[in-house]
């Protein structure tokens, strides 16, 4: 009798480390961003003055989804205004995210600067390459005062207008003139590489994700990873706590090697497809 108890005290012990390790701390699960009705329109906007002078500003409005709403302009941080003050010429991309972080864009807001440089569209390589980066960004511009001086992100200025090695996502490139002028673009590198639910990841989710107490379905159908319309619906989610490493949470910090995180992404941004 003492055997058994032992036994069961040992069995129920088991089960509670699983809970504990996987289940709870998954929880909340992702909110399926997919149903969202989160949108974002402009509200106003006002030009710089002069090519020198960064007074433009941009304000947008947020409907929609779940109340309180952030925005970014570009690649910057998140914050609670939806006014951008002090702005030069270019072509901008506004982000909103709500409480479930869900996000919309709204792109090719454009300030116009007289007697700057004028940026057209770059021209863009897509990703192609999921574990070796190869998407890129060709500046095109004109007007203002030649040469040109170009640089992505907070990087340093130099004389190429191209950016290779690319990851997807967002990107700002800034052109500055010989007057000293710049005009900004945000543009946007797609993940199209194919990478394959059946060959790529599923792999992953039944080494890391689908196993006993976790991902299996123990805790709820929808829970229950071996299931592609579960995973879909959570694909967004699963790309931000892998890619934070917060997930799987019982590997956490360390987390997945980089290159099973960088299929995730890819994935998920070409539209979590069953392919």
């Amino acid at each position: 009798m003492r055997l058994n108890l032992k036994w069961n005290v040992l069995l129920t012990l088991i089960t509670l480390f699983f809970l504990v390790t996987c289940s709870s701390n998954d929880a909340p699960e992702p909110f399926d961003c997919s149903t969202t009705d989160l949108d974002i329109e402009l509200a106003t906007k006002s030009n710089p003055s002069d090519c020198v002078t960064n007074d433009g500003s941009i304000e947008v409005s947020a409907t929609g989804g779940t109340p309180p709403y952030q925005f970014r302009l570009g690649t910057g941080a998140f914050g609670t205004s939806s006014l951008f003050q002090n702005q030069g010429g270019g072509t901008f991309t506004i982000t909103v995210k709500d409480a479930n972080n869900c996000e919309k864009q709204l792109t090719n807001i454009t300030l116009t600067t007289p007697g700057g440089p004028v940026a057209s569209a770059s021209t863009l390589s897509h990703q192609t390459n999921c574990t070796s980066p190869n998407g890129s960004i060709t500046a095109n511009v004109t007007g203002g005062a030649e040469p040109y001086q170009y640089k992505i992100g907070n990087g340093s200025f130099g004389g190429s207008a191209t950016f290779s090695n690319l990851k997807a996502g967002l990107y700002t490139i800034t052109i500055m003139d010989d007057n000293g002028c710049t005009i900004t673009r945000n543009e946007t590198i797609n993940s199209n590489t194919g990478v394959s639910y059946l060959n790529d990841i599923k792999p992953i989710l039944e080494t890391n994700c689908i196993k006993s107490g976790c991902h299996n379905g123990d805790n709820g159908a929808e829970r229950n990873w071996s299931v592609l319309s579960n995973v879909q619906a959570k694909a967004q989610g699963i790309k931000t706590r892998t890619g934070n490493k917060s997930m799987p949470k019982d590997i956490a910090p360390t987390g997945l090697p980089q290159n099973e995180i960088d299929l995730i992404a890819c994935w998920v941004d070409e539209g979590a497809q069953n392919n």
